[in-house]
């Protein structure tokens, strides 16, 4: 008997939404310490590493990554949701509006 013909049932992909955006006069170091207080302001569970954020709720994760560039900096976020391409994409762009106050 193959694994087809058990019936399993089907994985759906979660929805995923990325975007980016130039930090002006924050560097690398601001860019991650403004990821980690928007973390810490909706009260997620998140782990870290050394350029990036990652957040998870029941329903969903995000990825914020922070790059160098000289004095200035890039913000990297990916968002995903279980269901919505919609909800992830809102998301992200909100953590995008936070981060870059």
């Amino acid at each position: 008997m193959s694994l087809a013909t058990l019936g399993l049932p089907a994985f759906a992909a979660p929805e995923i939404a990325s975007g980016d955006r130039w930090l002006q006069g924050v560097d690398q170091s601001g860019c991650l310490s403004r990821a980690d207080q928007f973390i810490q302001d909706i009260g997620v569970p998140s782990d870290g590493g050394e350029i990036d954020r990652t957040g998870y709720f029941d329903d969903g994760t995000f990825r914020i990554l922070c790059y160098a560039a000289g004095s200035d900096s890039m913000v990297i976020v990916f968002s995903a949701h279980e269901n919505s391409s919609e909800v992830a994409s809102d998301f992200m762009q909100y953590v995008l509006n936070e981060i870059a106050y």
